[in-house]
């Protein structure tokens, strides 16, 4: 089976914009929060891509379930605004009854670990970590294609939270990693020890090269033009890759991230 285009499916959000890079989105008189590549009808990939723009914070969440089991993602930020923030894990250790109380109060957002946030810096999620994206942010976030997702705090929006004790497992407590800031125009492994992998490629324009992967594997171009077998890509589309060694050619000057499992 050759290399499959994923079609884009646009996700209205009320913290989204009227207008997203290499899509017509203006056209359509809508707020696009999330940009959803879904695989095809009867298959069931491992793994989700989506490209996230925000105007507005979005809701604090964590994802999680029984027996510590949950929803791994990392997030490659292709641009913010001065100041714009991502949070991940919490300024010190909270009991369930503290997160609760802090959720139920609106004081759970002071209590998040909010960090810069940098065209080129890279972050991992582990499962069970309370995190949230800034305002001002436009990324790509590869995630475990898994629907564990509880909403801790929607900053006062018409939007139910969930803090009942239900919550199967989660983790309140500092995330002491930093994030990996690799700008475009770099090449380097950003994940490796995680339940699937993730680099970073430049290519030149005219350069060519076999894509090499034992699995499925995600191509999504960032940056640039060019084909993989003869047939085009661009910047914002992701494709899905099912032979082991693809060629893939660049056009003019291109950068990629290449998702693995």
């Amino acid at each position: 089976m050759p290399s499959i285009k994923l079609q884009a499916k646009f996700v209205e959000k009320i913290w989204g914009r009227d207008v997203v890079p290499n899509h017509p989105i203006d056209k359509l008189g809508k707020r696009i929060g999330e940009l959803w590549f879904d695989c095809p009808k009867g298959t069931t990939p491992p793994l989700l891509v989506k490209y996230i723009y925000t105007s507005e914070q979005r809701s604090i969440q964590i994802h999680t379930g029984r027996d510590c089991v949950g929803k791994e993602e990392c997030w490659y930020i292709l641009d913010a605004e001065p100041a714009s923030v991502v949070g991940i894990g919490t300024i010190f250790p909270l009991d369930r009854q503290s997160l609760h109380d802090a959720a139920a109060s609106g004081g759970l957002e002071r209590l998040i670990d909010w960090r810069p946030a940098r065209p080129g810096d890279f972050y991992f999620v582990p499962a069970g970590t309370i995190h949230a994206i800034g305002a001002g942010i436009s990324l790509v976030e590869v995630q475990q294609k898994i629907d564990l997702t509880y909403r801790l705090d929607s900053y006062d929006r018409a939007r139910l939270t969930q803090v009942e004790s239900d919550i199967p497992a989660w983790q309140a407590d500092p995330r002491p990693a930093a994030a990996l800031h690799r700008p475009l125009g770099c090449s380097g492994v950003l994940l490796d020890n995680g339940p699937f992998g993730l680099r970073l490629a430049h290519m030149q324009g005219g350069d060519a090269l076999h894509v090499t992967n034992s699995g499925l594997a995600w191509f999504i171009p960032l940056r640039g033009r060019g084909d993989i077998d003869g047939v085009t890509w661009r910047a914002g589309e992701c494709w899905l890759l099912t032979q082991p060694t693809p060629l893939t050619r660049a056009a003019s000057d291109a950068d990629y991230l290449f998702a693995t499992v």
